[in-house]
């Protein structure tokens, strides 16, 4: 044999041995992947409990008005058709506790009557706020209504109230919803010019006036600040103008005490630390990073403000309107059911979901006829579970992340959401769990519109009746738990919710 055809047969059998090699290492790649971790979850008689008024949605003030809104996300025209029958059913079916009007336009807004052509824009008429008002009382909501704090409403620096005292007539007599005092103080400097920026301490003095004023013309409520925290540097440049534990230390004493949260931002931010990615979003040290957050926000106000309650009176996937094929699709709803059971358990009393229509993280797309998002459907089945009493969980993997309520309507039963966050099938056990039934809530795969329970489009389900003609598994059809999904299961006969 010559040497050619010994070097050229050489030169197969490497081949050879690097395709062998490739397909051996694929394989174990793979096989590695498909390993199932398994999962214990137990819950003590150690609980907490949430507002029954827990679950509200946004409506940026912008959806009102001809106010800046984010460019090219999917959001109908303005200003909205609030008796559009699609949007009051879907918003009906869901039956969000609270309907937030605020947003960055709250503190730019002017409040005029229907003739206001010369007064200061943006404006929100009276007849375009009625509409907002009419909506919310027709889907069995509240109102949560933020009142301006910004330049257009003070004098020489110092905040007025005429504004507020408009709104007041504007309110019908029994309306029970609550105000809130600004939007987001922190970033005036950005939104108006350093000039306009104003100190949290003088801010709590201006809240003080106002709740006093309120006090005099009504007994409603006034909740504030509403700053923004970010992931990692908290509340942006305080060192500079100051934060929300210098409103708490001036003695503001507010009625709620609201934050702002959010992940991730989008491209429309000007400026970003946590891009807005699957990894930013279902990433085990996001929920950390975010309970870190509220932990601290919950020992300000126990050291300062005993009497306040904590809302996050703003949060959603990615700052700045969302982004399309993210924070619409299946995998930000793991994200949101894991972010709910983070804020539950760290003092959160009331959550409020930016947005409700309006952006790319609305639970509802208008650019596909209102229909619902799959986090709309994750919202669903945590409002028709979840009741205000929950118990803590223990359980030995950061990639599922657990909440667990006594039911909302069914004494004895436990309702409990897990989240699989991970790639990898999980086999989950409940040493507690007897009696009960589940079902797995999937899709095809992150970047998915569908959202499929037992394997059926959501869609196409009956949703009425408390969920009872959902296809509910059987607890003894206990099966492993797949990648990137999450399970909800009806416990029975525990003790701790029989009270």
């Amino acid at each position: 044999m010559n040497v050619k055809v010994r070097l050229l047969q050489y030169k197969w059998r490497l081949a050879l041995l690097v395709l062998v090699a490739i397909v051996i290492s694929s394989v174990w790649h793979w096989v590695k992947q498909q390993q199932v971790a398994h999962t214990i979850i137990v819950w003590d008689e150690q609980g907490y409990q949430i507002s029954e008024q827990f679950l509200g949605v946004a409506v940026d003030a912008a959806m009102l008005t001809d106010g800046e809104w984010w460019e090219g996300s999917d959001s109908p025209p303005r200003p909205i058709d609030f008796t559009h029958t699609d949007l009051v059913r879907w918003t009906t079916l869901l039956q969000p506790a609270w309907v937030r009007l605020g947003g960055t336009e709250a503190d730019k807004l002017w409040l005029v009557e229907d003739d206001g052509a010369n007064e200061p824009i943006p404006q929100l008429t009276r007849a375009h706020f009625t509409g907002f008002l009419n909506f919310v009382s027709t889907v069995k909501a509240l109102p949560f209504i933020t009142i301006s704090t910004g330049p257009r409403v003070r004098l020489e620096d110092q905040w007025q109230p005429l504004q507020l005292e408009r709104l007041l007539t504007w309110l019908p007599e029994n309306f029970s919803g609550l105000l809130e005092f600004g939007n987001e103080p922190g970033a005036h400097w950005l939104m108006f010019g350093y000039r306009f920026q104003i100190s949290f301490e003088q801010l709590a003095e201006e809240y003080k006036q106002a709740r006093a004023y309120l006090q005099a013309q009504s007994e409603l409520q006034l909740a504030a600040p509403g700053n923004a925290f970010w992931p990692e540097i908290g509340e942006p440049l305080k060192q500079v103008v100051g934060s929300s534990k210098d409103f708490l230390k001036a003695g503001a004493n507010p009625d709620v005490f609201t934050w702002h949260y959010y992940p991730t931002q989008s491209s429309r931010c000007t400026v970003r630390i946590e891009g807005a990615n699957w990894e930013g979003l279902l990433d085990h040290e996001t929920f950390d990073e975010f309970a870190k957050h509220s932990k601290k926000v919950k020992q300000w106000l126990a050291q300062y403000s005993p009497h306040s309650r904590q809302w996050l009176g703003e949060t959603g996937p990615a700052q700045c309107g969302g982004k399309a094929k993210l924070t619409d699709r299946f995998g930000a709803s793991l994200w949101w059911l894991a972010h709910l059971a983070t804020a539950v358990k760290n003092g959160n009393e009331t959550v409020i979901r930016q947005s409700l229509i309006g952006g790319d993280y609305a639970l509802l797309s208008y650019n596909n006829g209102y229909s619902p998002t799959p986090d709309y459907w994750a919202s669903l089945l945590w409002q028709r579970n979840m009741g205000p009493k929950g118990l803590m969980t223990l359980d030995n993997n950061k990639n599922i992340r657990v909440a667990a309520h006594c039911h909302k309507d069914k004494p004895s039963t436990l309702a409990m959401v897990i989240v699989n966050l991970s790639k990898q099938t999980h086999s989950i056990s409940l040493p507690q769990l007897v009696e009960g039934q589940y079902i797995d809530v999937t899709s095809f795969e992150l970047e998915s519109h569908f959202v499929l329970v037992e394997q059926r489009l959501a869609e196409s389900l009956d949703w009425t009746n408390n969920l009872s003609q959902l296809p509910w598994q059987s607890v003894e059809q206990w099966r492993e738990l797949t990648p990137y999904s999450y399970r909800w299961v009806l416990i029975d006969n525990v003790t701790e919710c029989s009270e």
